[in-house]
């Protein structure tokens, strides 16, 4: 069997403590390996560590009653050993253990931040932030761990305020890693915080010889407005946009203006709003977009979403074409086994088209590695829509559609506030009851230059059809970047 070198040198750093501590029969003794596990982790060896304490845990399970006293102290090693190489499933299943077995408030609060700690990381921070109420105001730590969970949910003022208790002078007061967690969790909650200048970039060319070229600029100020401002700020914004649209039929701009704002009702309920105008040649539209979510818990949420937007092909254009779209749909959460989410979509064309559809997702559970920041998943991907017959007005519109894809995901971590997600879809695609394969290859990178700048990039090549066209043989390429910056 091969070994990886990451496991070759776990045990060869956990042999190498035995034979320094002259405990060659510490295999066969819980206790023992529990404290060359803690040598391990102080001398910055996880994987030995984990080693270690795994080992250890095996023992007791063998004799229970005999060893009753070093489950927990196992239990910890596990939990902070597998987090510290990125296993948090394993984290979680160790200290939820634990934490049926703490009696004192010591250890009740150990196994409480370690478990927030791996929900954090498994995309749960709803539960991560509850967890850790009891506990969060006499522990640095948990204060520090629920403004990360607060950060996640988009509760600004509840993260800063958490902030505030883990380090009430500005400097955390701990072991150098949660001084450099304090540290990123504060320029990222601060960011968020501050008004900022938005400036945006989108290149996108088909086969059918659109181009779209997209800038945006605008302004974003959190502040108080119509929600729960002690949960997090109203976020007001003011924007400006400049398409402009070629292809073979023609060349044609449109200029729109547009304002609104978000926020949250309360921790289930969020919303956002936005309106403005539009001009093209002689034609002057309005747009609109909003949205409303409920979600109560990690498990599960809904959704509504409203859209009102022009077409970008010149024809289209050039036929006054609005599409007015409504969404509504859901998403759950089996733990440790993947998300499912699906909505149904209605859109009105303005030149009397009618379209319904729906849309789903199957997502199981990402596989994490030990030794790298990566997790590696899979998604199908699933959409349906009928369209009612027009003579053709410049988008693409079969009577009846449909596309299957199956996507390979890759995520990478380069540290708590850069990310890396690649996007291999392959599948195929039905239009009018034509049959084609299908590829849809995209990849997304965001992150935050703190406290400067954040940064997100996108680029991808797509087979799968849109409005500006789709059929046999047809793609399209595009790429996309949004800077922020804040402004004090």
């Amino acid at each position: 069997m091969k070994i990886s070198t990451c496991h070759a040198s776990a045990f060869l750093v956990t042999g190498c403590l035995l034979w320094t501590y002259g405990l060659s029969a510490a295999y066969g003794d819980p206790a023992s390996m529990i404290r060359l596990g803690r040598v391990a982790m102080t001398q910055d060896h996880p994987y030995a560590a984990l080693s270690c304490f795994r080992s250890a845990n095996a023992e007791i399970d063998t004799h229970p009653s005999a060893y009753r006293a070093d489950r927990l102290s196992a239990l910890s090693g596990i939990g902070y050993s597998a987090l510290w190489v990125g296993n948090a499933h394993e984290a979680e299943r160790a200290y939820r253990q634990g934490l049926l077995l703490a009696h004192s408030a010591a250890d009740q609060k150990t196994m409480r931040i370690g478990l927030a700690r791996a929900l954090i990381d498994l995309g749960r921070p709803r539960e991560a932030y509850q967890l850790l109420q009891p506990i969060h105001k006499v522990s640095h730590e948990a204060a520090l761990q629920s403004a990360i969970a607060a950060n996640l949910l988009a509760w600004n003022t509840l993260a800063w305020a958490s902030l505030q208790e883990a380090a009430p002078t500005g400097h955390y007061v701990g072991p150098l890693w949660l001084q450099r967690l304090y540290g990123k969790t504060r320029n990222y909650v601060d960011f968020i915080l501050k008004p900022r200048v938005d400036i945006g970039y989108h290149y996108s060319s088909d086969s059918d010889h659109n181009i779209n070229q997209i800038y945006d600029a605008g302004v974003t100020i959190p502040g108080a407005g119509l929600g729960d401002n002690a949960l997090g700020p109203t976020t007001w914004h003011v924007g400006y946009r400049q398409t402009q649209i070629n292809d073979s039929d023609g060349q044609v701009g449109i200029s729109a203006l547009s304002g609104g704002w978000g926020a949250s009702f309360d921790r289930s309920w969020q919303y956002m709003v936005r309106g403005g105008v539009g001009t093209a040649r002689n034609w002057t539209f309005g747009q609109a977009e909003g949205q409303i979510t409920y979600q109560p818990d990690d498990s599960w949420g809904l959704a509504v979403s409203v859209d009102r937007t022009p077409i970008r092909t010149f024809e289209a254009v050039q036929n006054h074409i609005i599409v007015n779209s409504i969404s509504a749909g859901g998403f759950g959460r089996l733990r440790n086994v993947g998300t499912f989410a699906a909505s149904y979509f209605h859109q009105a064309f303005s030149d009397g088209n009618q379209r319904n559809g729906v849309v789903a997702r199957v997502t199981p559970e990402f596989y994490s590695f030990d030794s790298i920041p990566v997790n590696i998943g899979v998604q199908g991907y699933f959409r349906d829509y009928s369209s009612g017959y027009v003579p053709f007005d410049g988008y693409f519109n079969p009577q009846h559609y449909r596309e299957a894809l199956g996507y390979v995901i890759y995520v990478q971590k380069f540290s708590p506030f850069w990310t890396m997600r690649l996007y291999a879809g392959f599948g195929s695609q039905t239009a009018n009851g034509t049959t084609t394969a299908a590829k849809d290859i995209f990849g997304t990178l965001t992150g935050l230059v703190s406290p400067y700048v954040q940064v997100s990039l996108t680029g991808g090549y797509t087979q799968v059809a849109s409005a500006y066209g789709g059929g046999a043989g047809y793609h399209r390429s595009y790429v996309q970047a949004n800077i922020s910056i804040p402004v004090n």
